[in-house]
């Protein structure tokens, strides 16, 4: 073989990996966006019904760690990357939600804080906080 030809072969298989490495790691971003766009959606169901149930009966329910919310008529069990939720008082005035990833996702962790006085909100007006654990 020809010098030139080795080095033609040797430039087209780094060309080759370096694209198949760029292919995986946009994919894999764009996996982990869609699967936390889903956490943002299940913050926003809950901020929203906790909202909703402190306007009616003045006080925020608290959860540890559930799927299933009957008073907020939610049931998260459906969302295939967070399926857990936490609900806590952060202060006298304050809520804080908690949802959890699952399989996939078990290492994230996404938080809202949001007070009485807020109005229901959509998706687009939350400020969720995505935690990566250990």
């Amino acid at each position: 073989m020809k010098k030139e030809t080795i080095i033609t072969f040797i430039v087209f298989c780094m060309l080759f990996v370096m694209v198949v490495i760029s292919i995986k790691l946009t994919y894999g971003s764009y996996q982990l966006s869609k699967q936390l766009f889903n956490g943002n959606i299940l913050c926003s169901q809950i901020m929203n019904a906790s909202i909703k149930y402190y306007k009616e009966h003045g006080v925020y329910l608290q959860n540890d760690k559930v799927s299933v919310n009957e008073e907020y008529l939610l049931d998260a069990r459906t969302n295939p990357y967070f399926s857990v939720f936490s609900t806590y008082p952060v202060d006298e005035n304050t809520q804080g939600i908690s949802v959890f990833g699952t399989i996939n996702n078990k290492n994230y962790e996404m938080r809202v804080v949001f007070n009485k006085d807020d109005e229901i909100k959509s998706i687009r007006n939350i400020k969720v906080k995505t935690i990566k654990l250990n």
